[in-house]
């Protein structure tokens, strides 16, 4: 960035935004050098950061912690906004099953906060506490947990955001019902930083689940583990998650029954005789270790897609997926979603991405980079909308950024 941009820009915040360090995720997900990283301490300070940007033509690349950036390709000059100073729970009502915290407060200092009360945030996407609620909110991840609890975006009650162009807006509220005309609130959702900075959340929380049971089975191979696995999720009762994992050392399917103990032992009878298949329970610290692991797995992999397709398809999608040497898989039944981890010292990666992205597209799917290496071009392996969708979103972009200050997924 230039000298005098920065400068310019310390005149109208205080010293505290800046000389924080670069997450090191950033380099590879923005293949160029961060020079600048600002952190502003209010809502304010973002609006009279995007404002400033606007009038001088600077980019503005908005991140959480910066470690689950998506692949982007910013051009100078642009700087990164960090809500990391944004970190306060706001309000909390305990009786209310709601709470208001800042973008920049991560998962795991809310759910200190909540188990107190009995109450948790049921997202568990990959590496969750380690996520900020702005984050969370701007990729709109739930996690295979949505199958139990439905969709972040169903329970996100409101927020406080600023546009490209400093603008300031609160929308929703605190309570469930709170909703008239456009729903605005659900386009953050899953926004990725492309229409505005979120600077505060509201959401909804749950009570704890008397009884978390996780239920194992494995085969030496996935392929062995789908109809079962397809059968669980047609059952008459409907678990908080069902999950496939497959390693080169074999496959295990992980369904996860919520609730008291008399409804959860039902459940397991139930699901058992639906599928005709009896299913391990494992003792709750191998079971939390064991949902760590498969949550999490492939957190540093540097060559990571995630893929979907309709949830019958599954078993196709793994099929696909299975040929490249070495990849690690996981995928939500529910959702008809897989994650894949490939191994960075593949032959040839642009080919073998372009062979994934042509199969699974074959089979109505589509494909998106999640992280990829410096070396390749991420660009084309994003889903590709339609037309109209294209239309709609640029004007979209139009109506929250009007100067396109904000760097999006490219």
């Amino acid at each position: 960035m230039r000298v005098d941009l920065t400068d310019s820009l310390s005149g109208l915040l205080p010293g505290e935004a800046f000389g924080h360090p670069v997450p090191s995720s950033l380099w590879a997900a923005l293949r160029t050098g961060v020079e600048t990283v600002v952190a502003p301490g209010s809502a304010e300070e973002v609006a009279t950061l995007l404002k400033w940007a606007s009038e001088m033509g600077v980019r503005v690349v908005p991140i959480g912690t910066g470690a689950h950036t998506y692949p982007r390709y910013p051009r100078d000059p642009f700087l990164v906004l960090t809500t990391s100073r944004l970190n306060e729970i706001q309000h909390y009502e305990p009786a209310d099953l709601t709470m208001t915290a800042s973008a920049g407060a991560s998962i795991r200092d809310l759910s200190t906060a909540t188990a107190i009360h009995g109450q948790w945030l049921p997202f568990d996407p990959p590496d969750v506490p380690n996520r900020t609620l702005g984050g969370l909110v701007a990729t709109g991840l739930s996690g295979p947990l949505w199958a139990g609890y439905g969709q972040l975006r169903n329970h996100v009650l409101g927020a406080t955001i600023v546009c490209g162009d400093g603008r300031a807006l609160r929308l929703g509220g605190k309570v469930v019902k709170n909703v008239a005309g456009f729903d605005i609130l659900k386009l953050m959702v899953g926004s990725r930083g492309e229409l505005a900075v979120i600077t505060s959340v509201t959401v909804r929380l749950f009570p704890l689940p008397v009884v978390d049971r996780l239920l194992v089975l494995e085969a030496t191979d996935v392929s062995e583990l789908v109809s079962t696995a397809l059968a669980v999720a047609t059952a008459p009762i409907m678990p908080a998650s069902i999950i496939l994992s497959a390693t080169s050392d074999g496959g295990r399917l992980l369904v996860r029954l919520h609730g008291a103990r008399v409804s959860v032992e039902a459940d397991q009878k139930s699901l058992e005789k639906h599928t005709g298949v009896s299913l391990e329970v494992r003792n709750t610290p191998e079971a939390e270790s064991l949902l760590v692991q498969e949550r999490d797995s492939g957190i540093n992999t540097e060559l990571a897609v995630r893929v979907w397709a309709l949830p019958s398809r599954i078993g196709m999608l793994l099929d696909v997926l299975k040929q490249v040497p070495g990849v690690r898989l996981n995928a939500d039944v529910y959702g008809g979603s897989v994650r894949a981890y490939l191994p960075v010292n593949l032959s040839d990666i642009e080919s073998i991405l372009a062979g994934l992205q042509k199969d699974i597209e074959e089979l109505g799917g589509t494909i998106r980079a999640l992280r990829i290496p410096a070396e390749v071009n991420a660009s084309s392996y994003f889903t590709k909308p339609l037309v109209d969708e294209r239309e709609l979103a640029a004007g979209l972009r139009r109506a929250f950024d009007p100067h396109a200050v904000l760097w999006g997924t490219q």
